[in-house]
């Protein structure tokens, strides 16, 4: 490494995302993957600290949660060595910072993870107490952190301590994330406020360098208090001098992120040395810090900013033979039998029509909460039940779809379709509040003009696991009409826009504004996650202290999935002249008697590997649910 005269270089080393993936193996695919995974990061880590004299080493969270080996050891009957931590430290890191998944499991069980390890885990912004400014704040876990290195002055060629302030804030959206575990047990305070004062702090106390762990994405458009992606203001923190982001799982500096304040050449958010290291272990992030010295005071002269990419590293051969076990286990966990399944359950085609992936998942919660209710006074309302695509591709890649064949069904087939530990709810609803939460559900399609020929049909904007789907009511969707709300769910029509969800009803019924339902749904919907309202505390009937998944390997080895009508929920009202375009898994070819079926045509293959689809709207969708 070439060290610019005067200088002395500290290297920063962060990840970020590892979301629990401790070997390069997909579980759902029950494939070996050569290109993540922290056996073949902590190879990469290894000569990237053997290149640099002072280096530290940084995690900016969401480890602990992503994998089925994540849901084996997420609960409290399990009191092993969590396998990540150990995998941690068998690395070496020297901090590691919370991510918002951290909170999927509640306080308890993260109090009991954290308490095996010896790594620092620090968030400024989770609060045991909030004061009346950000001075009084009492943090949930140490807010910060000041490591000490040794470098050589340059000035005078002796050695000299280096002291590195280090921080972490995570977004305060976690509150609605995980309101079911968090709610009168923590506080937030927003991320910049939080930071600002923090890394003040640690210049005050005496900080050389400070480098902020923010688990954040880097965003120009999103700002203001309480903003979920706020890299950009809090790279203008006068006391930050590097920062590691996140949560978005994107790479940076990578041209796919631009904008104000955006300097890919340099490597730079707000003039802030930054990177992004992507997700479960796929890349390393490395800032190279040239420091000059003038009297006691250090500051960067010169940086650079690299994401490193794993695929290729080999595996570590002893943090292989230590996460050995924990893979095993898990191995042996998604291998349970849970029935059989006649027929084949897919999601390739799950945010453009009514499928049956969906619809298990709503089934099962509909059933566990009908037997809760069954003698309680709500008992006698119509039962509804939420449910959303969770594998959808995106971020994750061409092959993040559940493609489920016909025969036996495992747990591995149940974690496909629901991948995140949320707990299972029940909510009073109106309505008039099913008639928005669909319209906001709704908005994720672009509008579709009649006599056009071939139209986008998803908005980018909006993740599959934002589009709802609601059982036990039937709707179609006008797609001539704008959206209603953005990915947000703000409303941005005006107030007498016409809707897009036409003919709800209820057994055949039009749902009235004033009619109340029982709607079963996860704890991330109950209390607003994605673009919909949090219901009030006295509206959740049931919080359960189990998860979604649970409620569906109970379905499964029940009910059984051939117990599931295949009559479809919702349609699209016909288009006259105009084919909806949107990608999906390139599995979706093994299927063209379906696609046939429906008319839709395989219209190419993306540069990133997604298969371009093309469907008529001439008359509708979602004849049948595959």
């Amino acid at each position: 490494m070439r060290v610019p005269d005067g200088c002395v270089c500290l290297r920063v080393l962060g990840t970020s995302d590892v979301h629990a993936h401790l070997r390069g193996f997909d579980y759902m695919r029950n494939v070996e993957e050569k290109a993540w995974g922290l056996t073949r990061l902590a190879t990469r880590i290894a000569q990237a600290r053997s290149e640099a004299l002072a280096s530290v080493l940084l995690d900016n969270g969401d480890i602990l949660q992503g994998t089925p080996l994540a849901q084996v050891f997420s609960d409290t009957s399990n009191q092993t060595h969590h396998p990540v931590i150990e995998a941690m430290e068998a690395i070496g890191y020297d901090a590691i910072g919370l991510g918002n998944h951290e909170f999927n499991y509640g306080i308890d069980r993260l109090d009991e993870i954290l308490s095996q390890t010896k790594i620092p885990v620090l968030c400024a912004n989770v609060l045991s107490r909030k004061g009346n400014d950000v001075a009084e704040d009492q943090s949930l876990y140490p807010a910060t952190l000041m490591l000490d290195r040794t470098v050589t002055d340059p000035n005078t060629g002796t050695p000299v301590n280096l002291r590195v302030g280090v921080l972490s804030v995570v977004p305060t959206q976690i509150m609605k994330w995980d309101g079911a575990h968090l709610k009168d047990r923590v506080e937030t305070r927003d991320m910049v406020q939080s930071a600002a004062r923090h890394a003040a702090q640690l210049r005050a106390d005496g900080a050389d360098i400070v480098i902020l762990l923010a688990h954040t994405g880097i965003d120009p458009n999103c700002v203001g208090s309480e903003a979920e992606n706020a890299a950009v203001a809090l790279a203008q923190i006068p006391s930050v001098d590097a920062m590691i982001t996140g949560h978005t799982h994107q790479l940076f500096p990578s041209a796919a992120i631009l904008g104000q304040g955006i300097d890919v050449a340099a490597g730079t958010v707000s003039g802030t040395p930054t990177v992004m290291p992507g997700y479960r272990g796929a890349y390393l992030g490395i800032i190279d810090l040239f420091l000059s010295r003038s009297g006691d005071a250090w500051r960067v002269e010169e940086h650079r900013s690299v994401v490193d990419r794993v695929e290729g590293a080999v595996e570590d051969p002893e943090l292989k033979r230590i996460v050995e076990p924990a893979h095993k286990a898990t191995l042996d966990y998604i291998s349970r039998p849970l029935g059989e399944t006649s027929r084949p359950i897919l999601s390739y085609l799950s945010q453009v029509r009514d499928v049956l992936s969906t619809r298990l998942v709503a089934m099962a919660q509909k059933t566990t909460i009908a037997r809760m209710l069954s003698n309680t006074a709500s008992g006698h309302l119509p039962l509804l039940s939420a449910s959303a695509p969770f594998q959808t591709g995106g971020r994750a890649g061409p092959f993040a779809y559940v493609d489920i064949p016909q025969g036996p069904l495992t747990m591995r087939d149940a974690n496909s379709l629901c991948p995140y530990p949320n707990i299972l709810c029940a909510v009073l609803a109106t309505g008039a509040e099913i008639h928005d939460w669909l319209e906001r559900s709704a908005s994720a399609f672009c509008q579709v003009l009649t006599g056009q020929g071939a139209q986008p049909l998803l908005n980018p904007a909006f993740p599959g696991h934002a589009i709802d789907t609601i059982y036990g009511v039937t709707y179609r969707i006008n797609l001539t009409t704008p959206a209603l709300y953005d990915e947000n769910g703000d409303r941005i029509a005006p107030a007498h826009a016409t809707s897009r969800i036409v003919d709800l009803a209820y057994r055949g019924r039009p749902v009235r504004p004033d009619d109340q339902f029982v709607v079963a749904l996860n704890g991330y919907r109950a209390h607003g996650g994605g673009p919909y309202m949090p219901f009030p505390r006295d509206r959740i009937l049931v919080q359960t202290g189990s998860i979604a998944l649970q409620s569906l390997s109970d379905f499964f080895a029940s009910e059984g999935v051939d117990s599931v009508p295949d009559d479809p929920t919702w349609s699209f009202v016909p288009v006259l002249g105009a084919t909806a375009v949107f990608e999906t898994g390139p599995g979706v070819l093994r299927y063209k008697g379906d696609l046939d079926r429906l008319g839709i045509q395989n219209c190419g293959v993306t540069d990133a590997g997604f298969v371009r689809l093309c469907a008529p709207l001439d008359h509708g969708s979602c004849e049948s649910a595959a």
